[in-house]
């Protein structure tokens, strides 16, 4: 490759490559993240190339690396080692909170809902390795990278904990710049290539997670305006369960529903990743045998799903916010009656959405 085809980049060209701030990208080349050299007035330098091949280790380009940026990290250690650890967690671009106490640091997880959790797991501390343990098998967690500082083997650690696929492993003694790079490493692991991960994504991605923030809904308590719609749901498609959901770039998260206590999943579980993808109602009649889902923790486990059907719901401009939705425990199917009805229960639910948005703004805007 020629000079030509291969420029040379300052920290800011790199930067804007990888979609982060020039002082991330200052960082990530001083770990030696990439191949680097100083001129001689002492600035650094670099190849177009080598900033492309990070890009594409983490994954999907500008987005991946703008998740990065914005992923939080929760980081277990001893009091000794926390403050070292969250200096690196700063230094890789990344929010973090710290814990000792491993009851806590359970706590944060669930609140925090972090993208890492790094553990500082030595030799015979049981209480951590307890803890990593139920972390990694938490299905509320699925989605959770781990990073684990330890002086136990991969070995010992499949062991103890099963499955490495979502661990990166650091050897002891770890320096900060060293923990820094292996929580990045974290986040560029590909998730599993199955049906319970692999969703599509629409193109206005980041215009609809956006849209979704923008309505102020997520983590609400229930309203009866919402619960009602659910209600109805359930009773026009005669079934058990009735969900109005909202997509946020990790969560599917009720709004409100009727027959099931769980306020939320994984993003990467929710059948309405593939019904925010359409106009019409999207029904599957028995998720067992649809390889889309049939290996989704939702169909193997609670609440086991077989018959799906949802309609999307839509800001004003037309993002896809989240979905209406019912759901059977047996394949079924519904008729043009029930799915007319359905649709037009979600566009009520999403009218409803779009006036609680604008009095949430018109009080902003009055200061109340």
């Amino acid at each position: 490759m020629s000079t030509n085809d291969d420029p040379i980049l300052t920290s800011r060209d790199a930067a804007a490559i990888l979609g982060v701030s020039v002082k991330t990208a200052q960082t990530w080349i001083e770990q030696g993240m990439i191949e680097s050299w100083k001129t001689p007035g002492g600035h650094r330098r670099v190849r177009r190339s080598a900033v492309i091949a990070l890009r594409e280790q983490l994954g999907n380009g500008r987005q991946a690396a703008a998740r990065i940026e914005n992923a939080m990290a929760l980081v277990v250690a001893s009091e000794a080692a926390l403050p070292d650890f969250l200096e690196a967690v700063a230094a890789a671009g990344m929010h973090g909170i710290g814990q000792s106490d491993p009851f806590n640091a359970m706590l944060d997880a669930g609140v925090a809902m972090p993208a890492v959790i790094a553990i500082e797991l030595m030799r015979g501390d049981w209480e951590r390795l307890s803890m990593a343990r139920r972390l990694l098998h938490s299905r509320d967690l699925a989605h959770m990278r781990m990073l684990i500082v330890t002086d136990l083997s991969s070995a010992q650690l499949e062991a103890d904990l099963g499955s490495l696929s979502r661990v990166t492993l650091l050897h002891t003694p770890a320096d900060r710049p060293a923990f820094a790079a292996a929580l990045l490493q974290s986040l560029a692991l590909t998730p599993p290539d199955d049906a319970a991960s692999s969703y599509p994504v629409a193109p206005n991605e980041d215009a609809r997670v956006q849209a979704v923030a923008r309505t102020g809904l997520v983590d609400t308590l229930s309203e009866p305006e919402f619960d009602e719609i659910v209600q109805l749901t359930a009773e026009v498609l005669r079934v058990p369960i009735s969900l109005m959901t909202l997509l946020t770039p990790d969560r599917q998260w009720f709004k409100a529903r009727w027959g099931l206590n769980a306020r939320e999943t994984p993003r990467p579980w929710a059948f309405c990743n593939f019904t925010i993808m359409q106009n019409d109602v999207f029904i599957v009649d028995d998720a067992a045998a649809d390889v889309r889902f049939s290996a989704n923790p939702l169909v193997t486990g609670e609440p086991r799903i077989r018959f799906y059907a949802g309609a999307p719901l839509r800001d004003a401009q037309g993002n896809a916010l989240g979905a209406l939705c019912g759901i059977d425990r047996q394949p079924r199917s519904i008729d043009a009656v029930q799915k007319r009805r359905l649709v037009n229960l979600a566009a009520l639910a999403s009218d409803r959405i779009a006036l609680v948005t604008r009095k949430r703004f018109e009080r902003w805007n009055k200061g109340v």
